[in-house]
Parts: structure tokens; sequence; C-alpha cells
């Protein structure tokens, strides 16, 4: 029996037929983060102030510090958010503490053009003050966007702190009947000893790897850390969970 799904749970299925669900993150944690973040902008504004009529009195020039200004501002308020999300797999400083993230629609990466747009649109999203735009946008949408996010087509989620096997179920596709039997690679025969759980874990873990957090994986080697020992003890033992892990994804990958 299929779990239902929460309202506010997003489930996406990837070219390769694996399933990842998300839980869009919730106003007030979207709400406390933005204010942890501009808290620290505001900071670094305040700083940007300083030097610009530092520079202004040493130069003798209010047009230099008029621009300063105004340039400064506009890199500092757009750039924080931009360069953080591009750079840091989708999280600000906010963010990072409230455990949420910014990722595409299917749930991939934010890319370096979706987090420019997202940040260009917040100045519409905020008007008249506070995010007013934004707010109304995100309640008549119902899918926790803002309007940046329905520009650039992203969302913001939050952070599991664990992965689950059902969230790297992979859905095995029909195989013919007809269809001739191949010989097994060395490395199909490698993967034909792990029990067909592990083996769909594996095939899933290889597509989204390199989009997990390092402690992310050692936590799903940690979890799958019995089984593989159970199917292949001598690799466990040799490489630890996480490697031997890597390595059957590995083999998963070049066996395609």
């Amino acid at each position: 029996m299929e779990r239902p799904e929460a309202e506010d749970d997003l489930v996406v299925t990837t070219p390769e037929l694996v399933a990842f669900d998300y839980h869009v993150a919730g106003l007030a944690t979207r709400g406390l983060a933005q204010l942890i973040d501009f808290l620290i902008v505001l900071v670094l504004w305040i700083g940007l102030i300083i030097a610009a009529a530092f520079i202004g009195l040493v130069v003798q020039d209010v047009n230099v510090l008029i621009l300063i200004y105004v340039i400064g501002t506009f890199v500092l308020f757009f750039g924080y958010f931009w360069a953080f999300e591009t750079f840091w797999s989708g999280q600000t400083l906010g963010k990072r503490v409230f455990r949420l993230r910014v990722v595409g629609d299917r749930g991939e990466p934010v890319t370096f053009t979706q987090s420019a747009l997202r940040n260009l649109v917040r100045l519409i999203d905020f008007l008249p003050s506070w995010y007013g735009i934004g707010l109304v946008v995100l309640f008549v949408n119902g899918k926790g966007k803002r309007l940046g996010d329905l520009a650039a087509g992203t969302l913001v989620v939050k952070d599991s702190d664990r992965i689950s096997l059902r969230q790297l179920s992979a859905f095995t596709p029909p195989v013919s009947a007809n269809a001739a039997p191949a010989a097994a690679s060395p490395s199909e025969q490698t993967l034909r000893r792990l029990e067909p759980d592990l083996r769909r874990f594996v095939s899933s873990y290889a597509h989204r790897r390199y989009q997990l957090t390092p402690d992310l994986r050692v936590q799903l080697a940690g979890t799958v850390q019995p089984k593989l020992s159970a199917a292949l003890p001598e690799l466990v033992a040799q490489r630890g969970p996480l490697a031997a892990l890597d390595y059957l994804a590995d083999l998963d990958q070049s066996s395609r």
C-alpha cells in the first residue's frame, strides 16, 4: 500500500525512473531564514555606508560616495542571495540554519540562471514592503512559490535529516519476454550478488549521489552496511561501507 503524500510534499520522477519526494518549506521557516539573511545583509550594508562615506571624504567628491552607495547596495542585496544559492547548493546562511534549500521544479540543483532570475524578481516580490506581492502570490498559487520562484522554475524545500530507502526507490521497467539473455559482464556478475532491494538502492544512489551531501552519503552507506556486508563481505571489510557503495555505484553506471 502506498503512503499518501502530504499536501506539502513534492514528488518528482527523474528520466531514470527514480522517484524522490521533497517537503515544501513552510512560510514560517522561510520567513525566519529570510530574517537571518536580511540581518546579515543589513550589517554588511552598514559597513558599505561607512566605507562609502570614508572614501567620499578622502576624495572629497560626493558623487563618488553616491556611486559607491548605489552600486554597492544593488550588488550586496542581489549578490548575497545569488552567490550563496549558486555556489552553496541552493542555500544561504539563513536557509542553512533552518535546513532549507532552493531546487528546480524537478528537484534538480538550482542553476546560475535560475538563481539570478529568482533574485532579480525578488525586487518585485518585496513590494510594497516586506514581500507584500510575494506573499500574495505564494498564497494564491498554493505551491509554496513566490513570483521569483514562478519565473525561475524553482522551489524552496526542506532538507531531510535522513534519506530513507523509500526516497531512493526505483521503478523497474518491464522486460520483454522475448528478449534473449545476454552474457553477464564482470560488473553485472558482482551486482547480481546483491539482493533485489539493495540492487535498486545502489542503482538509485548511483544516479543521485553527487547531489547528496557527504554526511548524507555516509549515513546512507551506514544504513545499508549490513546488507552490503552480507553480499560482499570482503569488499566492505577492505574499503568500508561508503567506498563499497561508491564502487557498486560505479559498476552500476558502467554496466548500462
